[in-house]
């Protein structure tokens, strides 16, 4: 079992990302999925460009003080996608680790469009319950300007 306390943290997979990125080529997903904790994906290779959204939104999560658990779904047109990071370390269950409950922050992972969300409190912000409210955070300014009023 592999320690949760440090393996899926935001400044841990941020320190492997960065690795990688220097080195400079893409990767099979099923090789790294674990490592930086990419939980389900549509295309068979984490790209450059994958890595490098990855790195800014982690960087951007570290900024607000989302160093805990982080996660990944990488996502292809049409498909279910997104980047989490939470405040507090994931839940450990039968030798796996899980996004812990409380604070985090949202960022979509796919090529067609990009916003942001966050949840406070047990509760996803901006809520989606008024139409076209879901998706819009569009850029990390919002996202903070959002998260300081809320």
């Amino acid at each position: 079992m592999k320690g949760p306390k440090e393996n899926y943290n935001a400044e841990v997979v941020l320190n492997k990302l960065e690795t990688m990125i220097e080195r400079g080529c893409s990767r099979e997903i099923r090789q790294v999925y674990d490592e930086l904790s990419i939980f389900d994906w549509w295309p068979e290779r984490l790209t450059i460009t994958h890595m490098k959204q990855m790195r800014t939104f982690l960087r951007e999560a570290i900024k607000l003080g989302y160093t805990g658990y982080v996660c990944f779904k990488v996502g292809a047109s049409g498909c279910a996608n997104g980047m989490w990071a939470h405040k507090e370390e994931g839940k450990v269950e039968d030798g796996s680790v899980y996004s812990p409950d409380g604070d985090a922050i949202y960022r979509s992972f796919t090529p067609d469009y990009t916003y942001w969300s966050f949840n406070k409190n047990g509760k996803w912000l901006p809520d989606g319950n008024t139409r076209g409210t879901y998706d819009s955070l569009k850029t990390a300014k919002m996202l903070e300007e959002a998260l300081a009023n809320a």
